[in-house]
């Protein structure tokens, strides 16, 4: 009986290891440098590999024409790169 609930036990602890290094990878997010610029009413990083649409940064406004990196979580909704900015900061060269 004892060696089943260590098991349990250790079983449980892996699990819960597994949850906070995901949340991590989650929370990290990945970091895009590009230009900000406006594109009609919305305002987008013009990266390398494309256009992505910033969503959740009332920053970004103040950053168009300058390069900078955006840190946030990136998907595609209606055919578009779009990312959740969790930061934002200029680059300087």
């Amino acid at each position: 009986m004892k060696t089943f609930k260590g098991k349990i036990v250790a079983g449980l602890v892996a699990a819960m290891f597994m949850v906070v290094a995901t949340a991590g990878l989650a929370m990290a997010g990945d970091s895009i440098v590009g230009t900000i610029s406006e594109k009609g009413d919305v305002i987008v990083l013009d990266a390398a590999d494309g256009s992505y649409v910033l969503e959740g940064s009332d920053m970004a406004a103040d950053m168009v024409g300058k390069k900078v990196k955006v840190t946030g979580t990136v998907a595609e909704k209606e055919n578009m790169k779009v990312i959740n900015v969790l930061s934002m900061e200029e680059v300087t060269e």
